[in-house]
């Protein structure tokens, strides 16, 4: 498998054009490789396919903290008027004492 077939993998990948990809590989099995080709274009394969996952697990984490983030401030706001309702209830019960 050379560089060029590696460079279009990989943007089928990211394309997500499976079909595409599975193409490729077919046509490197059915050559006549010998065990060392055979075992580069795997190798090759695995790289290109945890370079793809570990851009998607990236983003995911991204995604993650974004998210956290999100949460923390919707955390405050909820603190800020659930103490906003206690002052109004405890000067509702001051006034209704008097």
């Amino acid at each position: 498998m050379d560089t060029e077939d590696i460079k279009k993998i990989e943007l089928l990948l990211e394309k997500g054009d499976y079909n595409s990809v599975r193409q490729i590989v077919e046509k490197m099995v059915e050559k006549n490789l010998t065990d060392e080709e055979r075992g580069e274009g795997l190798a090759a394969i695995a790289s290109v396919y945890l370079d793809i996952s570990n851009a998607i697990n990236e983003n995911y984490v991204d995604a993650l903290r974004e998210a956290i983030e999100g949460m923390k401030k919707i955390n405050q706001a909820e603190k800020v008027v659930k103490e906003d309702i206690n002052v109004r209830d405890i000067r509702a019960k001051l006034q209704n004492s008097m």
